[in-house]
């Protein structure tokens, strides 16, 4: 695969982490196509390293595929090794169990059709591919959440998912997790989304759940919404990264 103009970081000319995320996603609709029971359960992303805008290579193995969980782990690697790795837990539908579930914090947030036109995020290097809806205004209002609907395929000549489009946007649980009055100074290592039900349509929601940091580590967390509610969970492991330099009161565009 021959990565496109979009394919880059904020961070340079490198690629995003997010589509390590679109692609470990991509696997797991190819395996659930065997199977309609299967569903996404787990999704992590290992980020190793900085790649540069150069062909990538996707190989996917199956670890395990027993009566109710298949696990599947993708590698996606250039000429000079892996760059990222992604592992996926499916898992077979069975009939929900009866009882009360304590429910994720209300989000409470205006939709993307109730707020209008996506805010302009261009800048002078970059373009993100997505279009998107912050919920707040003022310094450090990232925190506050935001909606994002990717405009570009992953592949070209494969329509994007619902599960496709979530694993890329949980990439943005780091700038939105991790963000403070004074900017960004975090980068995430990886993320990992836990899935409660299928996500549905273009839309994904990224709602703030907690931040805990010292020494310049750092584990934030969100839930992932869609029009219909929350989905599931995003969890990151980041590291102090100052020279990022956002100022207070910018959008993060993007983060590993």
């Amino acid at each position: 695969m021959v990565p496109a103009a979009f394919a880059t970081s904020p961070w340079g000319q490198v690629l995003h982490g997010r589509l390590i995320g679109g692609l470990t996603a991509r696997a797991a609709e190819q395996a659930r196509a065997e199977s309609a029971e299967l569903a996404c359960s787990r999704l992590t992303v290992d980020l190793f390293r900085s790649a540069p805008l150069a062909p990538v290579r996707v190989t996917t193995k199956r670890v395990r595929a027993g009566r109710r969980i298949m696990v599947l782990d993708v590698t996606v690697e250039q000429d000079d090794g892996p760059v990222g790795q992604g592992r996926v837990v499916l898992l077979r539908r069975s009939a929900q169990p009866d009882g009360r579930f304590r429910p994720p914090p209300a989000w409470g947030a205006p939709t993307p059709p109730e707020l209008g036109p996506p805010e302009p995020m261009a800048t002078r290097r970059w373009t993100p591919p997505w279009e998107s809806w912050r919920i707040g205004n003022g310094a450090g209002a990232m925190t506050a959440g935001l909606w994002i609907r990717d405009t570009h395929p992953l592949v070209t000549g494969e329509q994007l998912t619902p599960l496709v489009r979530l694993a890329m946007a949980a990439d943005l649980a780091s700038p939105v997790s991790n963000s403070t009055d004074r900017g960004l100074s975090f980068i995430n290592a990886d993320y990992t989304v836990y899935l409660g039900r299928e996500p549905r349509g273009e839309y994904v929601g990224i709602q703030p759940d907690g931040h805990l940091s010292e020494a310049g580590v750092a584990a934030g967390r969100c839930v992932l919404h869609d029009l219909s509610g929350a989905v599931g969970f995003a969890s990151v492991a980041a590291v102090a990264n100052p020279t990022l330099g956002l100022p207070a009161g910018a959008t993060p565009p993007g983060g590993g």
